[in-house]
């Protein structure tokens, strides 16, 4: 076994720092305001609509709610997508 050095061992402390210096790869979290921009920008929704598609419960709800004001539209399942 390594060396214990103040209760640690050698290896859990080359260990801890392996895992501390080790890139994290996360996906950039999402909002309901990217999905409102995304909408406003890319669909030229208004904002009170897109404000209300992206707050629904569900991606669907929030499809459906564009669909019914813009028709059937890309960039409406990509607002909704940005909100999760």
């Amino acid at each position: 076994m390594g060396k214990v050095l103040g209760g640690l061992s050698v290896a859990a402390l080359l260990l801890a720092g392996t895992m501390a210096a080790a890139p994290v790869a996360t996906a950039a979290p999402r909002s309901v305001s990217d999905c409102v921009d995304y909408a406003v920008d890319e669909g030229g929704a208004a904002v009170t609509i897109a404000y209300k598609a992206c707050t629904d419960d569900s991606i669907l709800g929030c499809y459906r709610i564009f669909r019914d004001h813009y028709g059937r539209q890309a960039w409406a399942l990509e607002a909704c997508k940005r909100r999760v």
